[in-house]
């Protein structure tokens, strides 16, 4: 499978998911990150098992407009980004917008503050065996194995 990473500004997003819809491409998922100067997000389509991903940052405090109007069930991505992310996804469709509400969380908007995050010291190296899945048991570093 091949894939292409697409970064594009807010502001341009209907008009490339269009571009997609237009061409006959499936949206595959809506990823959203908590970076330190806003969101990440990352809308991949598929089109013949080639994946392109249209990815954007959004700025604190900022907005995206909802791709509802064109690929309708990306509500459920929409409306996870807005409650776990606090993101403002505007215009998501009236019968879909949960507008808040999609997840009942102990927490209001639990992913969108960093400053009590902790982030890991190192990476965890996986072994990937062919054919069998992850081999998840994390693998120590020898002395002298970089």
């Amino acid at each position: 499978m091949k894939q292409q990473f697409i970064t594009i500004r807010p502001e341009d997003l209907l008009e490339r998911v269009a571009r997609f819809k237009k061409e006959g491409c499936r949206l595959v998922q809506i990823l959203c990150t908590r970076t330190t100067e806003g969101f990440e997000l990352t809308y991949t389509f598929d089109k013949n098992y080639f994946l392109y991903h249209l990815r954007l940052t959004a700025a604190l405090g900022g907005s995206v407009m909802s791709i509802t109007s064109l690929y309708w069930y990306g509500f459920v991505w929409e409306n996870e980004i807005h409650d776990l992310f606090g993101l403002d996804v505007r215009f998501i469709a009236p019968d879909v917008d949960y507008g808040g509400h999609f997840y009942h969380l102990a927490q209001k908007t639990p992913w969108h503050d960093l400053s009590n995050a902790v982030h890991a010291k190192q990476a965890v190296k996986v072994n990937l065996r062919s054919g069998l899945g992850v081999d998840a048991s994390v693998v120590k570093k020898e002395e002298g194995n970089g």
